[in-house]
C-alpha cells in the first residue's frame, strides 16, 4: 500500500529553494491551487530573519491549512524562536533530502515538527541569578564598571558573568543580549530576568 499524496501549496520561494524541494518530493505531493486552504503552504526563506518573520499574519490570511518553512541557513537565536512558533515545520536546507517528506508527513498528521538544532536555539536558556542580575543591569545600560560598583564584584567577574550569559543566549555583544531580552518575538522577554526566592 502507498501512502497518499500529500496536498502541497507554494505561498512563496524567496530563498528560491522551490526547485530542490521538489526534486525531493517527486511524486509523493499533488500541487495544488488557491481554493485548497487545507492543504500545507510552503513558504521558502534565507535564514528566518525579521522581515521574512514579518510576512506570516498575511501568509496566514491568504492560507488557513499549516505551514511549513524550508530555510537555507540556520536562523539566529530570535529567528529560532519565531520560526518555532510561526510555522507548523520547518527543515533546513542542509536536510532537506532527510527531512522534508517526513516534515510533510507530519505537519499533514497535525504535528509540529522543529529541527533539533532549532530547537536548541529555542529552549530558553538557564541563567544563574547572578547572570539574571547583570543582563537587567545591561538592558538598562549600565557599563561593567557600574555593574561591578553596584554588586560588589570586580569587573573581571562581571565580563565573565556576561560571556556564559552571552553563550547560553547565543548572542556575542550587550547590544544584541539587550535586544533579544527586549524583543517580544524572540520568547525571552524581560521575565527571563527574574529572580525568584528560591533564587536568593
Amino acid at each position: 500500500m502507498t501512502d497518499p499524496l500529500l496536498s502541497v501549496r507554494l505561498l512563496h520561494d524567496d530563498a528560491g529553494l522551490w526547485s530542490q524541494a521538489l526534486a525531493v518530493l517527486r511524486d509523493r505531493i499533488q500541487l495544488v491551487g488557491d481554493q485548497d486552504q487545507d492543504a500545507i503552504g510552503i513558504v521558502t526563506w534565507k535564514r528566518a530573519t525579521r522581515g521574512e518573520i514579518a510576512e506570516m499574519p498575511s501568509l496566514r490570511e491568504r492560507h488557513a491549512g499549516p505551514i511549513v518553512a524550508i530555510v537555507a541557513e540556520l536562523p539566529s537565536t530570535r529567528g529560532s524562536r519565531a520560526l518555532a512558533a510561526g510555522v507548523e515545520g520547518s527543515v533546513l536546507l542542509t536536510d532537506l533530502q532527510r527531512s522534508l517528506l517526513s516534515t510533510l508527513r507530519a505537519v499533514s498528521a497535525g504535528q509540529c515538527v522543529v529541527p533539533r538544532s532549532v530547537r536548541q536555539l529555542v529552549d530558553r536558556p538557564s541563567l544563574s541569578p547572578r547572570e539574571r542580575q547583570i543582563l537587567a543591569m545591561v538592558v538598562l545600560d549600565c557599563s561593567n564598571a557600574e555593574i561591578a560598583r553596584k554588586l560588589v564584584v570586580t569587573e573581571s567577574n562581571v565580563k565573565s558573568h556576561l560571556t556564559s550569559a552571552f553563550s547560553k543566549l547565543g548572542v556575542t555583544s550587550r547590544g544584541a543580549a539587550a535586544e533579544l531580552i527586549l524583543d517580544r518575538e524572540s520568547g525571552l522577554g524581560p521575565g527571563i530576568l527574574r529572580i525568584s526566592q528560591d533564587d536568593e
